[in-house]
């Protein structure tokens, strides 16, 4: 039997980060991985999709191209090639961490673990004991009961990466994050697509105007968007493909978490504010506890789990942390991309605030211009008592970039005039929160 003073199961971004974290503050690691070290995320979600998405913009920048003066002819997209790429980013990523795990000393355990007890898990039969242990074991695509996935005709999130062939239809059930991107890769190849939501409009957990302002763009592109749709008819899809991506369900089975007495709620993991289960000394994050599916969200926890599992051992090697979900940024790849961060005017009025915003579009951005990127917006939210940036939520190029700067606003609790007084490159995209923070100063003047 081996001793670890903490072991993490799921070495995707959110045991990786606790791995790193917990080997920095001087604990001796067992990170246990019974699929591809890296998850879902570097696997099968975010890095192969945006790698997708990559070739897809690309595409159509090409398919543009006389506007920039370039002459594009009998160009063709290659399904195979655009799949093999993916797959080199994803080993050169990979490559990475093992060289990272390896230069923390963190022991990188294969195979699958089950909980003997609240100290002991066994991965194929090699028993290991901790002081603590981190459950970061993820979560799999829904599936629909009418529709199984069968990877030739019916997909999921996952398997669509290995799709043989560029479709010419498909009809894309669900049109939150996962949904819109598809929606946005096959498009651009040409594709005719069908999104179907359930509920009224797509990206329903993002500000309306923008998912109002998406869903013209698709139609525009030629996508046919069906929202408000509570039952779906299967006998009335004549697609080629279809892509199921009606959320996640948390991986919790078969790991022996009645033995550990670890409570399973809801089909997730409930944690009290410092990531902690029911049961002392066993953390869990990421996916697997349901607060949010990001993969940004799994590292952050992972790193406050580390922290405390560190603290519950015989040595306090860290530092009791509490988990904080006040600044929680959210992305969408789609072709114009989304990003949101902190409270919309609504949210925010709803808390008691008093709340003043602002607009910027992208079409005033020099930068937007020379890029041919001029579709979108910036929509700033301050505290109008104090100034305080309370959020902001963007759609248009370059959004997933943009938001961190907000992000870091609302952390250091700056006001809107210190956001204002920061000078922007120019042209930048990034004048466009500048430009947008100035609007807001002058509304009081």
């Amino acid at each position: 039997m081996e001793d670890f003073d903490i072991c993490i199961i799921g070495a995707g971004p959110g045991g990786m980060s606790a791995a790193v974290e917990a080997s920095s503050l001087g604990a001796r690691v067992a990170l246990i991985e019974k699929d591809e070290l890296g998850g879902t995320c570097l696997n099968k979600g975010c890095i192969p999709t945006k790698a997708f998405l990559k070739s897809a913009l690309l595409y159509e920048e090409i398919k543009r191209s006389d506007e920039f003066g370039i002459s594009c002819k009998d160009f063709s997209c290659d399904l195979s090639r655009i799949k093999r790429r993916a797959k080199e980013v994803v080993a050169v990523l990979k490559g990475q961490i093992e060289a990272s795990l390896k230069a923390r000393k963190i022991d990188l355990i294969r195979g699958k673990a089950v909980f003997s007890d609240g100290k002991h898990v066994t991965v194929d039969g090699k028993e290991l004991n901790a002081r603590s242990f981190i459950i970061a074991t993820g979560s799999s695509p829904k599936g629909l009961d009418l529709l199984p996935a069968d990877n030739k005709k019916i997909f999921c999130s996952e398997g669509i990466l290995e799709i043989e062939k560029m479709p010419e239809d498909i009809t894309i059930i669900g049109a939150g994050a996962i949904g819109c991107e598809f929606a946005s890769f096959f498009s651009a190849f040409g594709a005719k697509v069908n999104l179907i939501e359930m509920a009224q409009r797509i990206l329903p957990q993002e500000d309306r105007e923008i998912s109002n302002r998406l869903e013209g763009i698709f139609k525009k592109k030629g996508i046919d968007v069906s929202t408000g749709v509570p039952l779906l008819d299967i006998k009335t899809i004549r697609s080629e493909v279809i892509l199921i991506s009606v959320g996640r369900s948390a991986n919790v089975k078969d790991i022996g978490l009645e033995k550990a007495g670890v409570i399973v709620k809801d089909g997730r993991l409930p944690v009290n504010e410092y990531l902690e289960t029911d049961s002392p000394g066993i953390f869990a994050i990421g996916d697997c506890i349901g607060k949010y599916n990001l993969a940004h969200m799994a590292s952050a926890e992972g790193r406050v789990a580390a922290r405390n599992a560190c603290m519950s051992g015989r040595r306090a090697l860290g530092g009791k942390t509490k988990m904080d979900y006040t600044i929680v940024p959210a992305c969408v790849y789609s072709l114009p991309e989304v990003a949101s961060v902190g409270l919309t005017a609504e949210a925010a009025e709803n808390k008691g605030y008093e709340t003043q915003s602002s607009r910027l579009h992208f079409g005033g951005l020099g930068r937007a211009q020379t890029e041919a990127a001029a579709e979108g917006f910036i929509k700033l939210v301050a505290d109008k008592k104090s100034g305080a940036v309370l959020g902001a939520q963007i759609l248009g190029h370059y959004a997933s970039e943009l938001i961190g700067l907000v992000s870091v606003a609302i952390k250091g609790r700056l006001n809107i005039k210190d956001l204002a007084e920061v000078i922007q490159a120019h042209p930048t995209f990034t004048e466009g929160i500048q430009e947008a923070a100035l609007n807001l100063s002058r509304q009081d003047r």
